[in-house]
């Protein structure tokens, strides 16, 4: 196993990436502010996890094998080596620590 890693998101990486990914103008824009990251990860945002899959670099530290285009198979995977997560109004804090073998989900859901 390898050492533990963490990895900060706070809320204004986290909205940036919101307008950039939903090219979000206007009122559309404004009201993103009213979203909250407890909000995001309790509603279990899809486009959270991928900004956290990013940011972590965790589907580079995959062997091929692993590599399939379902985003959840390499989430599952991630949920493995979480070891802590902190979850406050203004940033989440994720400490986690990469595996050198994963568990793998059952086929029927991913292929």
């Amino acid at each position: 196993m390898s050492e533990m890693r963490e990895l900060v998101i706070n809320e204004e990486e986290i909205r940036d990436f919101l307008l950039e990914r939903l090219r979000l103008e206007g009122k559309s824009a404004e009201a993103l502010d009213k979203l909250s990251l407890p909000f995001l990860f309790a509603s279990g945002s899809e486009l959270l996890r991928t900004y956290i899959l990013n940011a972590s670099g965790f589907a580079a530290t995959l062997p091929d094998k692993y590599k399939i285009p379902q985003r959840g198979y390499v989430w599952y995977m991630f949920s493995q080596a979480v070891r802590e997560i902190e979850v406050r109004p203004k940033e989440i804090l994720i400490r986690y620590e990469l595996q050198d073998s994963y568990m793998l989900p059952f086929r029927q859901f991913y292929l």
